[in-house]
């Protein structure tokens, strides 16, 4: 697993580890995630954030934190917010994206994009149909009579192209956890505060 990576840009700091390094997230607030589309917004650091996928604070004391195994884990920070959201396609479809950049001063944004799987296979079932009726089918392409979803092109549609991204692919480095890949229970714990 990955020992880390620390990024600081737009005001916030980003820290990227396994969560087999728990002396690492100590302190950091993380939701137990619902693969939807609330927030919270934490003034003191004690709301309940037992039913949502993103968070929101200007306390600079506060650490916000999500686990991933696949989704993207998207950072947000205006100087004088910031933000982490839990993207899987669920939450991508419901707008989840476009819900936590509304949160933030668009003239002073800076957003950074943790590890996540950039495409994967699917069926022609509910994901598909969500996906299109949002998208249309402009994200997908046929691979050996598979349907391939290019997520991380997706995610980029709806980002600033400013947004940064780690380049990773939680598919292919073997050193980051992927439920998809190894149907490991292992996350990757990715944090967020103002710098």
């Amino acid at each position: 697993m990955t020992g880390g990576t620390t990024v600081e840009q737009g005001g916030m700091r980003v820290d990227v580890f396994a969560e087999s390094l728990p002396e690492r997230e100590k302190g950091a607030i993380i939701p137990k995630l619902i693969h939807g589309a609330d927030i919270v917004t934490l003034v003191s650091g004690s709301e309940d954030v037992s039913n949502c996928d993103a968070l929101i604070t200007e306390n600079r004391a506060l650490t916000l934190g999500i686990r991933t195994a696949d989704c993207a884990p998207i950072c947000v920070s205006d100087g004088k917010w910031v933000g982490i959201a839990h993207v899987g396609w669920r939450g991508l479809c419901s707008g989840l994206i476009e819900k936590i950049l509304g949160q933030f001063e668009s003239a002073t944004l800076s957003v950074y994009v943790g590890p996540f799987l950039h495409s994967f296979e699917i069926k022609k079932d509910l994901c598909y149909d969500q996906i299109v009726a949002k998208f249309g089918v402009q994200f997908f392409r046929e691979e050996k009579g598979r349907i391939v979803f290019n997520f991380k092109r997706a995610v980029e549609s709806l980002l600033p192209s400013s947004a940064t991204f780690d380049l990773r692919d939680t598919a292919t480095n073997p050193t980051l956890p992927s439920y998809r890949r190894d149907k490991t229970p292992v996350r990757l714990v990715t944090t967020v505060r103002l710098a």
